[in-house]
């Protein structure tokens, strides 16, 4: 059963609340984001552009800036190279569109999933030479690409890695590719104050300060936007500067002026302002749908796209794409689900899973899946046309990447963080890579049992308009930032009706004292079937879902938001017990 813990924290939460006109619940929760001082909430409540880091801090970004403001006055071509998810997709536009704009030659290569795998390769290399460019600069990618900088040096081309993924090491010692300059905030050598930067973040920190040396002003209008839409979807922190740059982005986003974008936006019919949320669970997978499902060269021509008819059929195109990658996910984790119940790998603290048929392009989303499922590290791996592909994600505790490292020798190559990575091997070395994997683990039972952290127990008639509203204050949420949870003992459900394409999605109404309100739970079987199952037994849920009993009492953990089509405030279930 899945542990709730709280934090507690002595603090005169009414003062903040006076001091900012606010609850003393949106006081409480600023306390336990760790912000403690006058000068902190300050920042947090009211993010800044001015607040910015200096680019110049950046290891290499001064260089690069100067070499490519050098190439586009003698009029040189600079080939781009991206990556094929959203991040890479926007740091190739910001790099495309920047240069452009600056009055430079650009060209843009985003590597096929399938057929080019992820990041630069040495033919790649030889493609820019024969077409005539004179520099490469890479985004999301290009820091572990030795092979291909060398390769790219020895045709004399001028080579800048933009990349924020780790540095590879060997024994310690980082093992940088031989490029002309290297952008990594994560290099050891670089005193840049926050590492944690997307690659378009980085894409963008580069193109602004070359706009600000040619005396533009547009920059932020131009570019911010996509820099915001990469910083969630790559999952980095929401805190320091990624949290000015989504904050910042949103409100250009909300009135882009981007003809692509703009039809996009049409396309998924949004009746409100965008937030963070829309970018990660609307916006994004529109984008990285071209990526999985054919090439993702797709989401960066829509966002090129000048005309507005072609633009609005892109995007519809791109909406149907992620339709149907929704489709081929429930099928193989539904698969996957199969597989792990008759293997029996729950005996196992790391669940590898050869779904042979799942769409190599899904397998992420898979894993992901399947993580959150049963709270163990996921390796998904399928069959590819040269192996297998795999793709990881992690529990807090068991850091993917480092765990991939010490079984480098069985694969053909890896890479990524420590809650998310990709690899490829051999299908004759996968039983030994998993075998290496479980003896490799030193989890214990305590971190294989998933801790959810709830910010207070509040009952759901405090939960008011004002306050719901004022808790928006703390927008942009995501990765490090996450939306508030709440908790509240000892409410009835009165009501439960199902819907969704697979019946996943319940529609409650709850009973707290004498008052009846409206909830919705999203993942039904995991939140409130799980905590009905345990209390009751599996008779009784599969009874609720029939609609021949209610009145079960529970425990759960929320999030209040606000309706957006009848206004009223509604409860969204993240668990129960």
């Amino acid at each position: 059963m899945k542990q709730w813990i709280t934090k507690k924290y002595q603090a005169d939460f009414s003062k903040i609340a006076q001091r900012y006109q606010i609850s003393e619940i949106l006081a409480e929760l600023l306390v336990k984001r760790g912000i403690f001082d006058w000068n902190s909430m300050d920042t947090y409540l009211f993010p800044e552009k001015s607040a910015m880091h200096d680019a110049t801090l950046m290891k290499g970004l001064e260089e690069s800036a100067r070499i490519l403001e050098r190439k586009i006055q003698e009029g040189m071509k600079i080939k781009i190279i991206g990556d094929y998810d959203v991040d890479g997709v926007m740091s190739a536009y910001i790099l495309y569109h920047g240069i452009s704009l600056l009055g430079g030659k650009a060209g843009y290569r985003i590597p096929h999933r399938v057929h080019d795998g992820y990041g630069m390769r040495d033919y790649m290399a030889q493609e820019a030479y024969e077409e005539g460019y004179d520099t490469i600069l890479t985004c999301d990618n290009g820091i572990s690409a030795v092979s291909a900088v060398k390769k790219a040096k020895e045709l004399g081309l001028t080579v800048i890695i933009t990349d924020h993924h780790e540095v590879p090491k060997n024994e310690k010692i980082e093992e940088l590719p031989p490029a002309d300059v290297v952008v990594n905030p994560k290099q050891k050598e670089c005193k840049y104050p926050f590492s944690e930067l997307c690659g378009a973040g980085i894409a963008y920190k580069l193109m602004s300060y070359l706009f600000q040396k040619n005396g533009r002003t547009d920059c932020e209008e131009e570019l911010l936007p996509f820099a915001a839409i990469a910083t969630v979807c790559d999952v980095v922190p929401l805190l320091d500067e990624n949290r000015i740059l989504v904050k910042s982005g949103l409100e250009y986003l909300n009135h882009c002026k981007n003809t692509g974008m703009h039809s996009l936006i049409e396309a998924l019919q949004f009746r409100e302002e965008i937030n963070s949320g829309d970018l990660g669970f609307r916006i994004g997978p529109c984008i990285n749908a071209a990526g999985r499902l054919g090439d993702a060269v797709r989401g960066l021509e829509l966002l090129l796209e000048a005309e507005p008819k072609e633009a609005e059929k892109k995007a519809q195109e791109l909406v149907a794409l992620n339709e149907e990658r929704k489709d081929y996910t429930a099928a193989a984790t539904k698969r996957a689900v199969e597989l792990i119940e008759k293997q029996e790998l729950l005996k196992k603290p790391v669940l590898v899973v050869f779904v042979e048929d799942c769409h190599e392009s899904v397998a992420g989303i898979v894993s992901g899946r399947i993580r959150e499922k049963y709270y163990r590290p996921t390796l998904i791996v399928t069959k590819s046309s040269n192996g297998l592909k795999g793709s990881a994600r992690s529990i807090p505790g068991y850091h993917i990447q480092k765990e991939l490292s010490k079984c480098k020798e069985l694969l053909t190559e890896y890479g990524g963080h420590a809650m998310a990575a990709g690899f490829s091997l051999p299908e004759e070395n996968l039983a030994v890579f998993d075998a290496a994997l479980q003896k490799n683990c030193i989890l214990t039972d305590s971190e294989l049992t998933e801790k959810i952290f709830f910010d207070r127990e509040v009952p759901l008639a405090e939960m008011t308009e004002m306050v719901v509203r004022q808790l928006e204050y703390m927008e942009p949420f995501g990765e490090g930032n996450e939306r508030p949870v709440f908790a509240k003992r000892g409410v009835f459900v009165e009501t439960l009706s199902l819907c969704g394409k697979e019946n996943q999605i319940a529609r409650l109404q709850l009973r707290d004292g004498v008052r009846l309100y409206y909830a919705v739970d999203f993942q039904c079987e995991l939140h409130l079937g799980e905590g009905i199952r345990s209390r009751y037994g599996e008779a009784a849920w599969e009874q609720m879902k029939a609609g021949q009993a209610v009145g079960y009492e529970v425990d759960i953990l929320y999030q209040p938001e606000i309706n957006k089509m009848f206004g009223n405030v509604e409860f969204r279930l993240v668990d129960c017990r």
